[in-house]
């Protein structure tokens, strides 16, 4: 099965005071610790960053957003993975959000042994019960036109996209095993989150 890899670079972090694609961390650039994770697990290339403008990575390709003809004002993440989905050359392809840091390739690997030709998605639940569409496994053919159909409709959650899809979630508790389980799922929104990641960093915990 051939996977390839997309980094969903996210806003402008208004309350972070800067993109998030941005953000450093543990000394270096946030985006570069969720492509390590993404590209251990990828069979196409390495991890490609969706930016809703053109912007500079060292080291990662990065492609800017496409939304379907006509709908040039429509944004978010579901727009951002739209782009992916018309971009990608394989089969499936596994996305991660840029604010991510604690996802890991063992994290993609359990995703990707739940994919089958059956599904379109492949999403997993946090512990707090909530699916996160925006580290998640997607099967380019089924998903694709329907992403297309929800941006054309106007409904730009990402939720919009798995309600038409047959998607399989994961519930936490299938993936709790796994090292640093506890941490995939945080994400950084606000300053006093920056400060909490690094301090794991830091201290390992």
């Amino acid at each position: 099965m051939k996977v390839s890899a997309y980094i969903i670079a996210g806003g402008e972090g208004k309350r972070l005071g800067q993109p998030k694609w941005s953000i450093e961390l543990g000394g270096g650039p946030i985006i570069t610790r969720v492509a390590a994770a993404l590209s251990a697990v990828a069979s196409v290339g390495t991890a490609t960053v969706v930016a809703k403008n053109q912007i500079e990575i060292a080291g990662l390709p990065v492609i800017t957003d496409s939304p379907p003809a006509g709908l040039d004002d429509a944004g978010g993440p579901l727009v951002g993975l739209y782009t992916a989905l018309r971009d990608a050359q394989s089969e499936w392809l596994i996305a991660a959000a840029c604010d991510l840091p604690f996802v890991s390739g063992e994290l993609f690997k359990r995703l990707l042994t739940e994919c089958s030709d059956d599904r379109a998605a492949v999403v997993p639940i946090q512990p707090d019960g909530t699916p996160q569409p925006l580290c998640a496994a997607y099967r380019v053919s089924a998903c694709r036109p329907a992403a297309e159909k929800a941006i054309a409709d106007g409904r730009l959650s990402m939720f919009s996209l798995l309600d038409r899809v047959q998607t399989r979630f994961i519930p936490f508790e299938d993936l709790a095993d796994l090292p640093s389980s506890e941490l995939f799922f945080f994400n950084i929104n606000t300053p006093e989150d920056l400060a909490k990641a690094t301090e794991i960093i830091r201290t390992g915990r």
